[in-house]
């Protein structure tokens, strides 16, 4: 039986054809501004390009290479499964590339996805301080350095992208009506019609075959997984 019968995703379900991408330093509070504004009858699948990289880095683990090779498969074979479907999705990382984000909007949006930012704003000492109550800490030279080089992309990422959110997440700023709002502003962003013409095309053109996954007639799984192939290159 073929793994795309387990799932209930296809292009019948709302919220297809939407990627999100999030910025933050580690300790922003990315996962946890996430789980306060997903909800109702969209959830997006979290795609983490940097967690696991920056944690081998930062703990210096000369495991990386044995572990690093089955991560990126896994996480290769996950997102190509994802794409398949069409589901909407957090793409959650320290963003600290700006050449790869650029990249990786331009794939999701090469085959209909619409496209949305978020920049998880937090103050360095902030960010320090919620690393270190973590079970794995980061450096706090390692936060500087690391927050030093995204805090620059800002202006950047809102050139890029034209639905661009900023959510302070400061020590009693993330308040409820900010979360009330942001919730609500998201979620209207996931439900609303697609604006992407290749995903509106894409859209009819599987409605009037009957199709419910790319791989029905659109693009091969081979196809797909180059294109995430792209996602991941250096």
């Amino acid at each position: 039986m073929k793994f795309k019968q387990y799932i209930n995703e296809s292009i019948n379900d709302k919220g297809i054809l939407k990627a999100c991408f999030m910025a933050g330093q580690p300790g922003a509070g990315k996962t946890f501004v996430i789980n306060k504004i997903t909800g109702g009858s969209v959830q997006p699948k979290v795609i983490n390009t940097d967690t696991w990289a920056e944690f081998y880095k930062a703990y210096g683990d000369k495991e990386w290479d044995k572990y690093g090779n089955k991560i990126k498969t896994l996480t290769k074979n996950q997102l190509s499964l994802y794409l398949n479907s069409m589901l909407p999705l957090w793409v959650d990382g320290t963003s600290s590339l700006p050449n790869a984000v650029v990249r990786r909007r331009g794939i999701v949006e090469s085959i209909g996805y619409d496209t949305a930012f978020i920049w998880v704003d937090t103050s360095l000492e902030t960010a320090i301080e919620r690393q270190q109550l973590r079970d794995r800490k980061v450096n706090p030279d390692e936060i500087t350095k690391i927050y030093n080089n995204i805090q620059p992309l800002k202006d950047y990422y809102k050139h890029h992208f034209r639905n661009f959110i900023v959510i302070d997440n400061n020590k009693g700023e993330f308040t409820d009506s900010v979360v009330l709002g942001a919730y609500r502003k998201m979620s209207g962003w996931f439900t609303e019609p697609l604006k992407n013409p290749i995903g509106t095309m894409l859209v009819d053109r599987m409605t009037e075959k009957g199709d419910k996954y790319l791989t029905d007639s659109e693009y091969t799984m081979p196809q797909l997984k180059n294109l995430v192939e792209g996602w991941y290159r250096h």
